[in-house]
């Protein structure tokens, strides 16, 4: 018979997840690649050329940058160093080199803010904030509720603890996922880039592109939009009402016992790969629609200037439609249409190449010539005349952006 022997009780050590790594590895790529995408188009362009032209792409990439900094030095580092060991009377919070004692008999009251997000109020009125963002964050909870279960309702005690441990689950499960490397580079890279290949193949058929890169740029963004979009949204229902329901039966049944959290392994791994399945199937329906509608042809501007020959007016937002930018092809534009060129000008289109232009007399004499100064427009031109109606432009085809849609 074996006889038991007293040893020290170690303290559960919990520490911040370690799949927010990866989501900062996926930013650095992600940073870099712009960065060389931006530092490109500047050695080949003058900057008010491209704020004219891609204010849009030049908004959205400050936004990610400053986002993304704001992450990392105001969230991700500071976290990166801390942990919590949870001891039976006790939590202790260590951040680098600095330690803070939480006793459980110190703390006056207890509130859950949203999701997996509470905090104790200690006695001196210092608050200790903890979330699912460490491993295993439901084993504070336990503690306090064993030491001092005067400081909540014994329902409402159980229900949060089945969010968090819920939520654990949920972070567990993302984990997972990024250990299937093969499933990650086909839905992050190879898919993204069938999407770029079969856009330009049929595009590039029927629209004349001007600006290669801007075109694939706008094609990526696309594509990162709809991969985000439809991974977050198969998580949130696979956890909503699949794992989250399966989780809540099998801790509130009458015969629970110390392994009602356990987590079905071989249950998670079936719905995250028949999940995948359809997520790959809805991105390939969206990129379909996105090729058959040419949407990322399509972009919005605002009107620098008063533009009323056109009704146009300063700050209006107009959608420019960017397949009409040739002549001669499937969306040719004709005489009349009102088309942006060059660093973001408004003109509207005269005549095409080959075809001839002049001032019309306002004689009404009759004694005069029909029409002077006689051009005829160049190859590879369109003549484009002012808002005011009085100057006229010859403009290189590939200078045009599109037609505005009124």
């Amino acid at each position: 018979m074996k006889t038991a022997k007293w040893e020290s009780i170690q303290p559960r050590s919990l520490r911040f997840r370690g799949h927010y790594k990866i989501y900062l590895s996926f930013a650095l790529v992600f940073s870099s690649m712009l960065v060389s995408y931006w530092g490109y188009r500047f050695t080949l362009t003058e900057f008010n050329k491209i704020l004219s032209e891609q204010w849009a792409e030049l908004l959205f990439s400050s936004v990610f940058f400053s986002g993304f900094g704001a992450y990392y030095f105001l969230w991700l580092r500071p976290r990166l160093r801390r942990f919590i060991q949870v001891f039976p009377d006790k939590v202790v919070l260590h951040d680098g080199s600095q330690s803070v004692e939480a006793n459980f008999e110190d703390v006056e009251s207890v509130s859950m803010v949203y999701w997996s997000l509470f905090y104790f109020k200690m006695k001196d009125g210092h608050k200790h904030y903890f979330s699912s963002g460490f491993d295993r964050i439901d084993y504070v909870w336990e503690g306090l509720k064993a030491t001092r279960p005067e400081l909540m309702k014994g329902e409402e005690f159980e229900e949060f603890r089945l969010k968090l441990v819920q939520y654990d689950h949920h972070q567990k499960r993302k984990e997972w996922f990024f250990k299937h490397k093969v499933v990650d580079v086909f839905n992050w890279f190879m898919l993204p880039c069938l999407f770029l290949m079969c856009a330009y193949f049929v595009q590039s058929r029927e629209v004349m592109i001007h600006q290669e890169g801007l075109y694939f740029f706008r094609l990526f963004m696309y594509s990162l939009l709809v991969l985000l979009v439809t991974n977050f949204a198969f998580s949130v229902v696979i956890k909503k009402f699949v794992f989250d329901k399966k989780l809540q039966n099998q801790m509130t049944a009458p015969e629970a016992s110390q392994n009602e959290k356990y987590r079905d392994i071989e249950f998670e791994g079936v719905i995250l790969q028949r999940s995948k399945i359809f997520q790959v199937l809805s991105a390939c329906f969206i990129f379909a629609i996105i090729i058959k509608t040419d949407l990322n042809f399509y972009s919005v501007t605002k009107i620098k200037d008063d533009l009323k020959n056109y009704s146009l007016m300063k700050g209006k937002t107009v959608v420019v439609d960017n397949r009409y930018n040739c002549t001669g092809c499937r969306y040719n534009i004709v005489d009349g249409d009102i088309v942006i060129f060059g660093k973001g000008y408004v003109g509207q289109v005269m005549a095409r190449s080959g075809e001839m232009v002049g001032e019309v007399s306002n004689d009404p004499s009759g004694r005069n010539i029909a029409s002077s100064n006689i051009h005829t427009v160049p190859e590879g031109h369109v003549a484009i005349k002012s808002n005011n109606g009085s100057d006229l432009m010859f403009v290189k085809i590939s200078d045009l952006m599109g037609k505005i849609q009124k």
